[in-house]
């Protein structure tokens, strides 16, 4: 049973599934090399399929992350979210649907709040009227790739949200779980509530767009100068470097925007899309990092205060999480640290990418696959694997009078010494991994207890902003040495913060955040990863520390490197000066 899962709106992806088990997911951004590309993800369709060997006609079913492409176009774009030059399903009607939706977003939502439900009725409709025909579009844009209609079917989004959560935990099957879904928007909700258990998904709650905690995070974000929708986690860094006490004055204020029903759903004082409007008169003359730390609080708060009315109504303790807002690591730690929650799973880079992911596990329960063969996600590396010839075409094409290439018998223990005398490297080795965090095999590495490395990496390289903190790799049998975890979270994917120990505040200074001493680790198993594995236990037998830093390998404003040529592209054009590159190690000879 074949199934192919896919996102088209930002962050396309496309996803392969075979007999219940994840073989392939790629975001359509690592191929274009265009950051968050959105629309149908062809390139990253045809690539999955050519990963795992299958052809297109062997596809049994393709199953997209939402039900509706028109309704969720037109509020994509009304939220400012969609980039139309990068999507082949757009056209001229959404400028219409944005000139008529001006008036009534920017007037109406603002003075008349209550009116909120009729604009989420009106809008799509609108929509509808202006182009009815979006969805025969995709159609016919997926049978000119040789996948009939009669084989493509269209999820709900919040369902893929949680059909990702649900189907690739370790606890599935196990024990009933409560499954959260919580973001932005999709097909007319911003969050669910479901149980699962006895092989049935009970849907119990679900709140209707307009009342997203997603769109208040989003739009602060936008305040603070950044790009919402993408640099939310650069706010939620910066939360920690503030006083509590102005931060907690701010928060009082903002709460008054949001908060939790007895029902389990959301509500906000206007619509959600309008908090532009009114955010400046709350946010005016208040300093830039008690509005990141206001918002930080007020997310961490209203999240826990959710899960734990959820959890005192079901009587279900294990969670389950899916959707943009829980890529808030910071947020997840406070969940998991409430005594009402016994455990705790966030899909791997949760926001909309993973719903290529849940409509794949959604097709496959559709059609009638048993749920006992279901595999969990053990890993991400999921992309695309290059062979040693595919590198040493790339090679022959660089200047050797600026790099001296070496092939390795050890490269493992190359990069260990190398870290071991403070250099930084970027590593390419492996199937690439999928998602927003880089796992070892597109990173760049350095030691985590030289605070010299943070500033290398930031201005020669990455171009970050100077507050970001990077985060460790962790041997799976030092993790207890260098984080507090007494609830055994998996910790295999960075999606969570933990409190450091005093051992990991010395060994990992350069890889926690600065100012509040938390580590948004990545557990690596020698099992799944064991060159990774091997490089990190060298790296230990030199220095006694059993981790290194690890940052996604790629330029500022692009997407992680997927091929050797990405790669040397990035060595090439940076103060970058080791690359690790299959067993190749190639270094500059002049900076």
């Amino acid at each position: 049973m074949i199934i192919l899962g896919v996102n088209a709106s930002h962050t396309a992806t496309a996803c392969l599934l075979v007999n219940g088990e994840i073989v392939a997911c790629i975001s359509e951004e690592r191929l274009s090399r265009i950051k968050s590309q959105a629309g149908l993800p062809i390139l990253a369709i045809k690539e999955v399929l050519r990963i795992s060997g299958y052809k297109v006609s062997e596809i049994d079913l393709l199953v997209f992350g939402f039900k509706d492409p028109k309704v969720n176009s037109c509020f994509a774009v009304l939220r400012g979210t969609r980039d139309e030059k990068s999507d082949p399903t757009s056209d001229s009607s959404f400028e219409k649907v944005k000139k008529i939706s001006w008036f009534l977003k920017e007037e109406l939502l603002v003075r008349i709040p209550f009116t909120k439900n009729i604009y989420n009725s009106v809008m799509p409709m609108l929509y509808n009227f202006l182009d009815k025909d979006l969805q025969e579009k995709l159609l016919l844009a997926i049978e000119q790739i040789g996948i009939p209609s009669e084989k493509v079917k269209f999820v709900d989004h919040h369902t893929a949200h949680a059909n990702s959560a649900i189907f690739s935990s370790p606890q599935f099957g196990k024990k009933p779980l409560l499954c959260l879904t919580l973001d932005g928007m999709g097909d007319g909700f911003c969050s669910t509530v479901s149980i699962v258990k006895n092989k049935q998904i009970e849907l119990i709650a679900k709140t209707p767009q307009g009342n997203s905690l997603g769109d208040l995070y989003s739009f602060v974000t936008y305040y603070l100068g950044m790009r919402m929708g993408e640099h939310e986690y650069k706010v939620m860094g910066l939360a920690p470097y503030t006083d509590p006490k102005h931060a907690e004055k701010l928060y009082f204020r903002l709460k008054e925007l949001i908060w939790v029903n007895e029902d389990l759903t959301f509500s906000t004082n206007v619509h959600s899309f309008v908090f532009h409007r009114i955010l400046p008169k709350i946010l005016k003359h208040e300093r830039f990092d008690n509005i990141a730390a206001a918002i930080q609080i007020l997310t961490e708060r209203l999240l826990v205060e959710w899960v734990e009315k959820i959890v005192k109504l079901t009587g279900v303790h294990d969670l389950v999480c899916a959707g943009g807002v829980f890529m808030n690591v910071k947020a997840n730690q406070k969940i998991l640290e409430s005594p009402m929650v016994r455990s705790l799973y966030v899909v791997p880079s949760s926001g909309d990418e993973t719903t290529a992911i849940g409509a794949a596990y959604w097709g496959y329960d559709n059609l009638g696959g048993e749920w006992g063969n279901i595999k969990p996600l053990e890993h991400l590396y999921l992309g695309t694997n290059y062979s040693n010839a595919d590198i040493t075409k790339e090679i022959k094409k660089i200047s050797r009078k600026k790099y001296q290439v070496e092939k390795m018998d050890h490269i493992e223990k190359e990069v260990a010494k190398l870290l071991s005398k403070g250099n930084v490297v970027a590593r390419f080795y492996g199937s690439m991994e999928f998602g927003a965090r880089a796992l070892g095999n597109r990173s760049i590495l350095a030691d985590p207890a030289n605070l010299d490395c943070i500033r290398e990496i930031n201005e020669t390289i990455k171009s970050r902003d100077f507050w970001m903190p990077f985060a460790p790799s962790i041997l799976e049998e030092r993790q207890n040495d260098y984080f507090i975890n007494p609830k055994n979270y998996p910790a295999n994917f960075m999606t969570i913060t933990f409190v450091t120990t005093k051992k990991g505040k010395q060994d990992l200074k350069a890889a926690m955040h600065r100012y509040d001493f938390t580590l948004r680790p990545q557990i690596v198993r020698k099992d799944v990863n064991p060159s990774y594995h091997r490089i990190i236990t060298e790296f230990q037998k030199l220095t006694g520390i059993g981790a290194v830093l690890n940052t996604s390998f790629n330029l500022h404003g692009y997407p992680i490197v997927m091929s050797p040529k990405d790669a040397l592209e990035v060595l090439e054009n940076s103060g970058l000066k080791y690359l690790a590159i299959g067993d190749f190690l190639i270094w500059k000879k002049i900076l």
